[in-house]
């Protein structure tokens, strides 16, 4: 090699040595000192080992040059490339607390825009990781930044629904940058060091911490314990999705024998209908090796969405839960359940849903709240669904959840009910009060309420039976089959694979309205 070249050698390695030791070590030592790992560190960490390839080091904030900024900015303060995940090729980027605190300069924002650029053109997951502390925006300089922003979000927004999305929130996010985790399919947020935050006061210590963004605002989907843990979530995540949108995702072989019964069903649903169960106990027994991979656990509770095999079969699955306020379809488990069904469409995985709800909640407070509008949206988005749906009918299903949840005349391509299914317009015992006042207002009188009661609601209750309009397959409630709950498991997989080759057409149009 020639004297010429060395040099041109030298100072490569020499950017590549100031890049590796991000914003110095007395900085990086600080980085350890908060239980945060660097944003190399986070990387290496992620993807398959010695697959990172890095683009954009060279980068550096204009004014370095200049000496009108006296701290190094190695690669702007992004580290960012191609990788691979499980032999699976993504890009990924993360912000660089070490320098200048992870605030993204003018250049650092044009990096990530190119990146996700690259991603959407060669169809492949984006995945960002956040630790900075907002804006590094010069005066003169901060329009060339707020453009690499607007480009940055626009490519976040035209590759939604093209290829998967995820954000990791491990430090400061705030400011403008705050809206890519939102604008990501998922956000993983480590529950110890990440914060969230668009701006303005707090009024509460808790306000963008983990616990408030999983409870409260909605805008977390996975809670980590530690960097380490996120990125493993982050790993496991990815095995359920496709690489884009034009690919199905991938079937593993399963050592969990796809016809195996589980006598526990009979006994988790408890003999009086008042009493409440957790559905969490049915789905653990009929998934995979009992391998149920639940988001946003802590954001409307009553609504249970996540994650899970059969027969190696990835799939997503919404289900009611009775345990947390009888499993009603509120405004937040409307918002939970519209988004997840939207993804599991757009990536072609099934849709399950697991149905025992007493459905919308009537009353001034749920009207307030846009409890129809919010409901809307489910419907709405239900319609147009085409990827593989399968429903199952457990114990009631009544009134506008009955729509909600895929019944027959929404198009699901199957639908299973227990023998303990009721199908009605509003609770049994809603009916009996406006249907039978007369009676038992003389029932009160003479001393037998109770036995009148009872006995009006028993026989509604037969008449709501699947056990009993079941035999009439054309009726509004129609299900394919009641099953043997020992079953169910079986039911799902040969369904699944029955509509593994489904193809359903809506009607063309440019796009689809959603309410409000």
């Amino acid at each position: 090699m020639g004297k010429w070249m060395d040099g041109f050698m030298d100072r490569l390695a020499a950017v590549h040595e100031q890049n590796l030791e991000g914003g110095g070590q007395d900085r990086i030592d600080l980085q350890h000192s908060l239980g945060k790992l660097t944003a190399r560190e986070r990387i290496d960490l992620l993807v398959d080992e010695g697959s990172f390839m890095e683009m954009g080091a060279l980068v550096r904030d204009f004014r370095e040059a200049s000496g009108k900024i006296s701290k190094p900015t190695p690669a702007d303060g992004v580290v960012m490339g191609a990788a691979e995940i499980a032999g699976r090729q993504v890009m990924v980027y993360a912000l660089d607390f070490t320098v200048l605190s992870g605030a993204l300069g003018d250049q650092g924002a044009w990096k990530i825009a190119e990146l996700v650029d690259m991603a959407g053109k060669e169809q492949v997951p984006i995945i960002g990781m956040f630790d900075g502390a907002g804006s590094r925006m010069s005066l003169k300089n901060g329009a060339i930044g707020l453009y690499g922003y607007a480009r940055l979000i626009r490519n976040y927004c035209l590759y939604s629904g093209v290829i998967p999305q995820i954000s990791l929130v491990l430090g400061p996010c705030t400011g403008p940058m705050a809206q890519i985790p939102v604008l990501s399919d998922f956000t993983i947020m480590n529950e110890n060091t990440g914060f969230m935050w668009l701006g303005g006061e707090r009024k509460s210590e808790d306000a963008g911490n983990a616990d408030f963004h999983m409870e409260e605002s909605g805008q977390v989907d996975l809670l980590a314990g530690s960097d380490e843990e996120a990125m493993e979530l982050t790993r496991r995540l990815l095995e359920f999705m496709p690489q884009n949108c034009w690919e199905k995702p991938l079937t593993i072989a399963s050592d969990d024998d796809p016809d195996r019964r589980e006598e526990e069903l009979l006994t988790i649903m408890p003999d009086n209908p008042k009493f409440t169960y957790d559905m969490h106990e049915v789905i653990e027994l009929i998934v995979d090796n009992g391998e149920f991979f639940e988001i946003k656990e802590d954001f409307a509770p009553n609504l249970i969405a996540g994650f899970a095999r059969f027969d190696g079969m990835p799939v997503g699955i919404v289900a009611s839960n009775p345990d947390e306020l009888s499993g009603i379809m509120e405004p937040d488990s409307s918002d939970k359940y519209d988004r997840f069904m939207m993804f599991l469409d757009t990536f072609n995985i099934p849709l399950i849903n697991i149905s025992d709800t007493t459905a919308y909640p009537p009353g001034d407070k749920w009207e307030r709240r846009g409890v129809i509008r919010h409901g809307a949206k489910n419907l709405h988005g239900y319609a147009n669904v085409t990827t593989a749906k399968i429903t199952l009918v457990l114990r009631r299903s009544y009134g506008g959840s009955n729509i909600t949840m895929g019944c027959s005349k929404m198009g699901p391509d199957f639908i299973f009910a227990w023998p303990t299914a009721e199908f009605a317009p509003t609770g049994p015992e809603s009916i009996v009060l406006a249907v039978f006042h007369k009676q038992l207002a003389k029932a009160k009188e003479e001393g037998n309420y109770d036995e009148v009661y009872d006995f009006l609601l028993s026989t509604l209750r037969e008449q709501f039976s699947v056990m009993t309009f079941g035999k009439a397959y054309t009726h509004y409630y129609t299900v394919n089959e009641v099953i043997d709950p020992r079953d169910t498991r079986k039911r799902i997989v040969k369904a699944l694979k029955a509509s593994a080759s489904k193809r359903e057409l809506t009607p063309k149009k440019r796009r689809a309205i959603k309410p409000a």
